[in-house]
């Protein structure tokens, strides 16, 4: 009885084809994972941009969202759109720039970080408008307020610590011990009767040697 080429081939060939395609798909599952993971960072962290979530997941983009595959054109949308936030981040306005700039850059970001979550909200297959991308967000006002702050103590450190700022003190009130006033006092007030009011001469008291002649100096010049 002959046996068919295919036969042969399928059973030695079927179960390699089936452990590939078994680790194609736990790749291409392990791959969405990590961008999901990026995704929900980057979502999570949208109104506080100096999280340190949200710094790392913008660097891994190059990595997970590298073009290829038939998902090729959509990761690439990804990459543009992180390479165009990416610049604007490099290159914004310098410590003396003024209030107007500043605002107008921090709208460019805001702008170009919406185009990136759409473009890989797009890619993962999620359909998240712009509106709900850049809208969908709180961010009490009292977080706002730690972050300044928490700004504002640090960049005062800094300028310390280079030598641009100095160290504000103001002293309010010195600690006080009544009995130690009352003394201080006293002993001014015995100070001043030492001299004598008219000449301002120091006032000498001569002991008696016991015969009767002592006598008192009041000050005054012989």
């Amino acid at each position: 009885m002959s046996v068919e080429w295919w036969v042969v081939f399928a059973t030695l060939v079927g179960p390699v084809v089936a452990v590939q395609t078994q680790k194609f798909i736990e790749r291409a599952g392990d791959q969405r994972s990590r961008r999901q993971r990026i995704f929900v960072a980057l979502m999570a962290n949208r109104a506080t941009r100096l999280a340190d979530d949200f710094v790392k997941a913008l660097n891994l983009i190059d990595l997970e969202f590298l073009p290829r595959g038939w998902s090729k054109r959509k990761d690439q949308a990804v990459i543009d759109a992180w390479h165009a936030l990416l610049d604007d981040l490099n290159h914004g306005p310098g410590a003396d720039a003024d209030k107007p700039t500043t605002i107008a850059w921090n709208a460019r970001c805001d702008d170009r970080i919406v185009e990136l979550l759409a473009a890989m909200s797009s890619a993962l297959g999620y359909s998240f408008t712009r509106e709900q991308l850049r809208r969908g967000i709180y961010h009490p006002q009292g977080f706002y307020e730690r972050e300044q702050a928490q700004l504002a103590i640090l960049d005062g450190l800094r300028k310390i610590l280079t030598g641009q700022g100095a160290l504000p003190m103001a002293v309010t009130q010195f600690p006080a011990n009544p009995d130690f006033a009352a003394a201080q006092l006293e002993l001014m007030r015995r100070a001043a009767d030492a001299y004598d009011e008219e000449n301002g001469a120091l006032k000498v008291r001569q002991v008696s040697d016991g015969g009767g002649n002592g006598e008192r100096d009041t000050g005054k010049p012989p």
